[in-house]
């Protein structure tokens, strides 16, 4: 015949709180009213004691206490042994580009495009500054009647430079027209949306479960176990409560009471 197994540390906020339910079931707290003791300090001292001999109580419920840490157990070796991903899954899988890749990129597919708007800009502006400087100095020395050869080389650099001006406006401007019709024809690109899969249905358990680690196993491998688990633990717990707590709260209670009878009697026998 084995020996019961002890309670383990992590185990005991359970039984704390099935102390914690038990002392404040109506029975107890009636066992109190008649014995005159159901001050905090009376429920105080009931927990401590409790709490002394949890070892002992927990013996109550050592079979279930026994076969819920054989589940435990049995659910921790599964998550553990479980399969994880393939290196060949790992390797194939496609690696995110990084964010020095992803600021290069503009740079690279689109630099030569980039010069032509910036030359379409430039280009009118430049030359229609030309044509009015030229024009104006031209101008000034022909009204002054001075170096007449100087003047009506300045006026032709800018009605040549205006003619520049105009004809490469008109080119931007209708390469401004194209870009706008070309992508108001193409429509943009939509990424397709992933798939969703229908919501499952909550599970019937109160207790949450955790999520099991990714790739690890079937989904349904690890609920059943994990619901085993859960389980076993509510089994423990009914019997610690109602073989191992409520009756040493009840006896205690008792000879509480006895000892209480017994105090009076001698005091009324002394008086």
């Amino acid at each position: 015949m084995t020996a019961s197994p002890g309670l383990q540390a992590e185990d005991r906020p359970d039984f704390e709180r099935a102390l914690h339910q038990a002392l404040r079931t109506a029975e107890i707290r009636e066992a109190l009213g008649r014995s005159g003791s159901s001050g905090g300090t009376d429920i105080q001292r009931l927990r401590s004691q409790a709490l002394v001999e949890s070892e002992a109580i927990a013996t109550a419920a050592a079979p279930e206490y026994a076969a819920y840490l054989r589940q435990r157990a049995a659910a921790a070796a599964a998550a553990s042994t479980a399969p994880g991903p393939s290196a060949a899954a790992v390797s194939a899988a496609p690696t995110a580009p990084t964010a020095s890749a992803v600021r290069a990129a503009p740079f690279t597919t689109a630099g030569g495009r980039g010069l032509l708007p910036a030359l379409a800009v430039l280009t009118p502006a430049l030359a229609g500054a030309s044509a009015a400087a030229f024009l104006l100095l031209g101008g000034l020395l022909r009204l002054s009647g001075s170096q007449r050869e100087t003047a009506d080389a300045l006026l032709t650099a800018g009605l040549t430079s205006a003619t520049i001006a105009a004809v490469t406006l008109a080119a931007g401007m209708v390469c401004l027209v194209v870009t706008a019709v070309r992508h108001r024809s193409s429509p943009p690109d939509r990424q397709p949306r992933p798939h969703r899969r229908p919501h499952a249905h909550p599970h019937p358990h109160p207790h949450p479960h955790p999520h099991p680690p990714s790739g690890s196993q079937p989904p349904y491998a690890w609920r059943r176990d994990d619901a085993a688990v859960a389980t076993a633990r509510d089994a423990w717990l009914r019997a610690l409560l109602h073989r191992g707590i409520l009756p040493f709260l009840r006896e205690r209670l008792k000879m509480s009471h006895t000892l209480s009878r017994t105090s009076q009697k001698s005091e009324k026998g002394s008086t």
